[in-house]
Protein backbone atom coordinates (compact mmCIF):
# COMPACT_ATOMS: atom_id res chain seq x y z
CA UNK A 1 0.00 0.00 0.00
CA UNK A 2 2.75 2.29 1.10
CA UNK A 3 4.51 2.06 -2.44
CA UNK A 4 1.06 2.35 -4.34
CA UNK A 5 1.00 5.63 -2.44
CA UNK A 6 4.36 6.80 -2.98
CA UNK A 7 3.88 6.19 -6.70
CA UNK A 8 0.31 8.02 -6.60
CA UNK A 9 1.68 11.15 -5.04
CA UNK A 10 4.35 11.22 -7.14
CA UNK A 11 1.99 10.90 -10.49
CA UNK A 12 0.28 13.87 -8.44
CA UNK A 13 3.29 16.09 -8.90
CA UNK A 14 3.82 15.61 -12.13
CA UNK A 15 0.45 16.07 -13.41
CA UNK A 16 0.72 19.89 -11.21
CA UNK A 17 4.33 20.35 -12.42
CA UNK A 18 2.69 20.07 -15.69
CA UNK A 19 -0.19 22.08 -15.17
CA UNK A 20 1.89 24.96 -14.15
CA UNK A 21 4.32 24.91 -17.23
CA UNK A 22 1.41 24.60 -19.42
CA UNK A 23 -0.17 27.82 -17.66
CA UNK A 24 3.26 29.47 -18.01
CA UNK A 25 2.94 32.47 -19.54
CA UNK A 26 4.73 32.32 -23.05
CA UNK A 27 7.68 35.22 -23.70
CA UNK A 28 6.17 37.73 -25.87
CA UNK A 29 8.22 37.32 -29.49
CA UNK A 30 10.83 40.01 -31.03
CA UNK A 31 8.54 43.06 -32.34
CA UNK A 32 10.68 45.21 -35.15
CA UNK A 33 8.37 48.90 -34.41
CA UNK A 34 11.30 50.75 -37.34
CA UNK A 35 14.71 50.63 -38.50
CA UNK A 36 16.72 53.79 -38.41
CA UNK A 37 17.80 53.84 -42.19
CA UNK A 38 13.82 52.92 -43.32
CA UNK A 39 15.76 51.25 -46.12
CA UNK A 40 17.92 48.66 -47.62
CA UNK A 41 19.84 47.87 -50.91
CA UNK A 42 19.01 45.32 -53.74
CA UNK A 43 22.48 43.34 -54.72
CA UNK A 44 24.44 43.79 -51.47
CA UNK A 45 23.79 43.37 -47.68
CA UNK A 46 22.62 46.48 -45.65
CA UNK A 47 22.98 46.87 -42.31
CA UNK A 48 20.43 48.06 -40.01
CA UNK A 49 19.36 49.17 -36.58
CA UNK A 50 16.07 48.14 -35.76
CA UNK A 51 14.00 49.47 -32.30
CA UNK A 52 10.95 47.95 -31.19
CA UNK A 53 9.42 45.32 -28.16
CA UNK A 54 11.34 42.09 -26.48
CA UNK A 55 14.02 42.65 -29.68
CA UNK A 56 17.15 41.44 -26.97
CA UNK A 57 15.46 38.21 -27.19
CA UNK A 58 15.75 37.91 -31.46
CA UNK A 59 17.68 35.54 -32.53
CA UNK A 60 16.79 34.85 -36.25
CA UNK A 61 15.49 37.17 -39.35
CA UNK A 62 12.95 35.93 -41.72
CA UNK A 63 12.58 37.71 -45.19
CA UNK A 64 9.77 37.54 -47.41
CA UNK A 65 11.42 37.78 -50.70
CA UNK A 66 12.64 34.76 -53.04
CA UNK A 67 16.75 34.47 -52.91
CA UNK A 68 17.17 36.87 -49.80
CA UNK A 69 18.31 36.29 -46.78
CA UNK A 70 18.79 37.66 -43.05
CA UNK A 71 20.73 37.14 -40.00
CA UNK A 72 20.45 38.51 -36.60
CA UNK A 73 24.16 40.73 -35.74
CA UNK A 74 25.24 40.73 -32.21
CA UNK A 75 22.93 40.92 -29.20
CA UNK A 76 20.34 42.59 -28.47
CA UNK A 77 20.00 45.20 -25.99
CA UNK A 78 17.06 47.29 -23.66
CA UNK A 79 17.07 50.84 -23.78
CA UNK A 80 15.45 53.58 -22.85
CA UNK A 81 11.96 55.04 -23.14
CA UNK A 82 12.17 59.05 -23.45
CA UNK A 83 9.95 60.78 -20.62
CA UNK A 84 6.43 61.17 -21.99
CA UNK A 85 6.85 58.72 -24.63
CA UNK A 86 5.26 54.86 -24.83
CA UNK A 87 7.38 51.71 -25.28
CA UNK A 88 4.85 50.76 -28.07
CA UNK A 89 5.58 53.76 -30.14
CA UNK A 90 9.30 54.28 -30.07
CA UNK A 91 10.54 51.07 -28.83
CA UNK A 92 12.01 49.49 -25.42
CA UNK A 93 15.02 47.24 -27.26
CA UNK A 94 17.38 47.62 -30.11
CA UNK A 95 19.59 44.82 -32.00
CA UNK A 96 21.41 45.30 -35.58
CA UNK A 97 20.25 42.67 -38.15
CA UNK A 98 21.59 42.08 -42.09
CA UNK A 99 19.38 41.83 -45.02
CA UNK A 100 20.86 40.78 -48.19
CA UNK A 101 19.03 40.95 -51.41
CA UNK A 102 19.31 39.88 -54.66
CA UNK A 103 20.44 42.24 -57.57
CA UNK A 104 17.05 41.94 -59.50
CA UNK A 105 14.36 43.28 -56.74
CA UNK A 106 13.23 46.50 -57.59
CA UNK A 107 12.15 49.28 -55.63
CA UNK A 108 9.60 48.72 -53.44
CA UNK A 109 9.34 47.26 -50.17
CA UNK A 110 9.93 44.26 -48.51
CA UNK A 111 8.45 42.59 -45.34
CA UNK A 112 10.61 40.35 -42.94
CA UNK A 113 10.07 39.43 -39.20
CA UNK A 114 12.28 38.63 -36.43
CA UNK A 115 12.01 34.78 -34.57
CA UNK A 116 12.75 34.62 -30.75
CA UNK A 117 11.94 31.79 -27.94
CA UNK A 118 8.26 33.34 -27.87
CA UNK A 119 7.75 32.68 -31.68
CA UNK A 120 8.10 34.93 -34.90
CA UNK A 121 6.51 38.49 -34.64
CA UNK A 122 4.25 40.59 -36.77
CA UNK A 123 5.50 41.60 -40.60
CA UNK A 124 7.34 44.97 -40.59
CA UNK A 125 8.17 46.30 -44.00
CA UNK A 126 11.04 47.58 -45.17
CA UNK A 127 11.66 50.31 -48.39
CA UNK A 128 14.08 48.78 -51.28
CA UNK A 129 16.23 52.08 -52.67
CA UNK A 130 15.57 52.55 -56.41
CA UNK A 131 17.80 54.65 -58.74
CA UNK A 132 16.84 57.81 -57.33
CA UNK A 133 19.75 59.91 -56.02
CA UNK A 134 19.76 60.14 -52.30
CA UNK A 135 21.34 62.56 -49.79
CA UNK A 136 21.67 63.52 -45.99
CA UNK A 137 20.23 66.19 -44.42
CA UNK A 138 22.99 69.07 -43.63
CA UNK A 139 22.74 70.92 -40.78
CA UNK A 140 21.39 73.86 -39.64
CA UNK A 141 18.79 74.27 -41.85
CA UNK A 142 15.58 75.58 -39.46
CA UNK A 143 14.98 78.61 -41.52
CA UNK A 144 14.66 80.16 -44.97
CA UNK A 145 18.08 81.48 -44.84
CA UNK A 146 19.77 77.92 -44.22
CA UNK A 147 17.50 76.08 -46.23
CA UNK A 148 19.33 72.80 -47.93
CA UNK A 149 18.87 73.24 -51.68
CA UNK A 150 17.21 70.01 -53.22
CA UNK A 151 16.57 69.21 -56.78
CA UNK A 152 13.83 66.41 -58.40
CA UNK A 153 14.19 63.96 -58.38
CA UNK A 154 16.05 63.50 -54.98
CA UNK A 155 15.37 61.98 -51.35
CA UNK A 156 17.15 63.32 -48.53
CA UNK A 157 17.17 61.11 -45.95
CA UNK A 158 16.57 62.41 -42.57
CA UNK A 159 15.53 63.44 -38.80
CA UNK A 160 14.13 65.77 -36.04
CA UNK A 161 16.99 65.71 -34.21
CA UNK A 162 15.34 66.94 -30.87
CA UNK A 163 12.34 68.50 -30.16
CA UNK A 164 10.81 71.52 -32.01
CA UNK A 165 13.24 70.71 -34.89
CA UNK A 166 12.19 72.29 -38.16
CA UNK A 167 13.94 71.21 -41.45
CA UNK A 168 13.49 73.66 -44.68
CA UNK A 169 14.30 72.58 -47.72
CA UNK A 170 15.27 74.89 -51.08
CA UNK A 171 13.89 73.38 -54.34
CA UNK A 172 14.12 75.62 -57.63
CA UNK A 173 11.19 75.92 -60.55
CA UNK A 174 9.62 77.13 -63.13
CA UNK A 175 6.15 78.34 -63.60
CA UNK A 176 4.10 75.35 -64.36
CA UNK A 177 6.45 72.63 -63.48
CA UNK A 178 4.75 69.60 -61.47
CA UNK A 179 5.77 68.15 -58.35
CA UNK A 180 4.76 65.34 -56.14
CA UNK A 181 6.62 66.18 -52.45
CA UNK A 182 6.08 63.24 -49.90
CA UNK A 183 7.48 62.23 -46.67
CA UNK A 184 8.31 58.30 -45.89
CA UNK A 185 8.00 58.20 -42.38
CA UNK A 186 5.03 56.36 -40.35
CA UNK A 187 3.95 53.93 -42.45
CA UNK A 188 7.31 52.33 -42.19
CA UNK A 189 7.11 52.25 -38.92
CA UNK A 190 8.44 55.69 -37.70
CA UNK A 191 7.45 57.53 -34.72
CA UNK A 192 7.92 60.79 -36.45
CA UNK A 193 4.59 62.24 -37.57
CA UNK A 194 5.09 64.66 -40.35
CA UNK A 195 3.50 67.60 -40.99
CA UNK A 196 4.72 69.25 -44.65
CA UNK A 197 4.50 72.90 -45.90
CA UNK A 198 5.34 74.66 -49.46
CA UNK A 199 6.00 78.24 -49.38
CA UNK A 200 6.94 80.86 -52.05
CA UNK A 201 10.14 83.37 -51.38
CA UNK A 202 8.06 86.03 -49.62
CA UNK A 203 6.78 83.56 -46.84
CA UNK A 204 3.14 82.94 -48.57
CA UNK A 205 2.37 79.42 -47.83
CA UNK A 206 1.01 77.88 -51.30
CA UNK A 207 0.48 74.12 -50.48
CA UNK A 208 0.12 71.79 -47.41
CA UNK A 209 0.58 68.18 -47.20
CA UNK A 210 -2.06 65.70 -46.80
CA UNK A 211 -2.89 62.45 -45.59
CA UNK A 212 -4.36 60.01 -47.83
CA UNK A 213 -6.92 58.18 -46.05
CA UNK A 214 -5.84 55.65 -43.87
CA UNK A 215 -2.42 56.76 -44.37
CA UNK A 216 -0.17 58.35 -42.12
CA UNK A 217 2.51 60.12 -43.64
CA UNK A 218 1.93 63.96 -46.07
CA UNK A 219 1.92 64.31 -49.41
CA UNK A 220 1.69 67.74 -51.93
CA UNK A 221 1.09 67.37 -55.38
CA UNK A 222 1.50 71.34 -57.40
CA UNK A 223 1.95 73.11 -59.96
CA UNK A 224 4.42 75.87 -59.23
CA UNK A 225 2.75 79.29 -59.69
CA UNK A 226 5.65 80.84 -60.99
CA UNK A 227 9.46 80.67 -61.48
CA UNK A 228 12.01 81.22 -58.46
CA UNK A 229 12.79 79.58 -55.30
CA UNK A 230 10.23 77.57 -52.91
CA UNK A 231 10.73 76.45 -49.27
CA UNK A 232 9.76 72.98 -48.01
CA UNK A 233 8.95 72.95 -44.38
CA UNK A 234 8.62 69.86 -42.27
CA UNK A 235 8.19 69.47 -38.85
CA UNK A 236 6.98 67.00 -36.26
CA UNK A 237 3.52 67.36 -35.74
CA UNK A 238 3.95 66.64 -31.93
CA UNK A 239 7.06 68.74 -31.31
CA UNK A 240 8.80 65.72 -30.88
CA UNK A 241 12.78 64.66 -32.17
CA UNK A 242 15.44 62.27 -31.30
CA UNK A 243 17.82 59.86 -33.43
CA UNK A 244 15.09 57.17 -33.97
CA UNK A 245 12.37 60.09 -35.34
CA UNK A 246 13.50 59.38 -38.71
CA UNK A 247 11.72 60.75 -42.30
CA UNK A 248 12.70 60.63 -45.85
CA UNK A 249 11.80 63.31 -47.87
CA UNK A 250 11.18 62.59 -51.30
CA UNK A 251 11.13 65.34 -54.28
CA UNK A 252 9.80 64.29 -57.88
CA UNK A 253 8.35 65.72 -61.15
CA UNK A 254 5.34 64.72 -62.34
Amino acid sequence: MRLVACLFAALLSFVVVLAQLKDKPKDPPPQPLYALQLAVDPGKTTKLTLRGLNLDSATEVRVGEPKSSGKVVGKGKKVTVPNQMSAQVVGDSEIEIEVTLPKEVPGGEVPFTLIGPGGEGKSMTLLVNDDTPRVQEKEPNDGFKQAMPVTAPQIVESSFKQNQDVDVFRLEGKAGEKFRIEILAGRFGSPADAMLTIYDADGTTIATGEVPVGGRDPIVRLSLPKTGAFFISVLEGFDQGGANFVYRLAVRKE
